[in-house]
């Protein structure tokens, strides 16, 4: 796994087996400061996992309540501005 630090709140990011997942391709676990993401998927659907999770943590933090619809649409355009304007790093 990997560390990621959210609203000032380390979490850990690991990668679980199906069964662990129980169904789920991603889990944020926000009592334990843990994001699981299911490793029986591809690289791009694991990358959309960690920021969809990492959407319900802020969600969570700010108190904006995003609901499941609103995160899965955010999750893929900030992909997307990330991607398609790689050059924004060094703001």
């Amino acid at each position: 796994g990997s560390n990621m630090k959210i609203c000032g709140i380390n979490y850990e990011v690991l990668y679980k087996t199906p069964e662990e997942m129980q169904g789920n391709i991603g889990l944020a676990r926000f009592n334990d400061q843990e994001i699981w993401i299911n490793n029986n998927f591809s690289e791009q659907t694991k990358k959309i996992a960690l920021w969809h999770e990492t959407l319900h943590i802020l969600s969570d933090a700010y108190n904006l309540k995003m609901n499941e619809e609103q995160v899965k649409f955010l999750t893929h355009a900030l992909i997307a501005f990330v991607e398609d304007n790689p050059e924004i790093k060094g703001m």
